[in-house]
């Protein structure tokens, strides 16, 4: 149950409706909280790591999907990466929403490349390659 909560965004996943677009949006408040504390953000993207792994996993496992929708945990994460290299402004993180959006759906060359891991580290390493590319690319145009 635990791990089901964790990788459907408490729920958010299972509504239905875009759940990736609602996991992205799951996403805002917290790194809004993060600030333009890079250390905090990346320290937090590590340690929760394995905890969505293991969850997202289980979803696989049970679901015997490659990439269930309903989970959105890794939409949360990619969303939140979007913010190593940007503080986190309403201007950046509509920017940040609509190009991670656009990334993750479209998986252009290099983010494609990580979702052939296998297992949940294809499912959330790709979602992670499209923050830190929004991140570096927000980084140029904000400036």
């Amino acid at each position: 149950m635990f791990k089901e909560l964790i990788a459907t965004g408490f729920g958010i996943g299972k509504l239905g409706y875009a759940p990736g677009t609602l996991g992205t949006l799951l996403g805002t408040p917290l790194a809004y909280l993060f600030g333009y504390k890079t250390y905090l953000l990346l320290v937090f993207i590590v340690l929760f790591y394995p905890i969505a792994y293991t969850s997202v996993q289980d979803m696989l496992n049970r679901t015997r999907e490659k990439d269930p929708e309903e989970v959105v945990v890794d939409e949360i994460l990619g969303y939140l990466a979007c913010f190593t290299f940007v503080e986190p402004s309403l201007r950046s993180m509509v920017l940040a929403f609509v190009l991670f959006r656009i990334f993750d759906v479209l998986k252009p060359f290099p983010i494609n490349l990580f979702e052939r891991f296998p297992g949940a580290h294809g499912v959330i390493a790709d979602d992670l390659a499209a923050g830190f590319l929004v991140s570096g690319l927000l980084f140029f145009l904000i400036q």
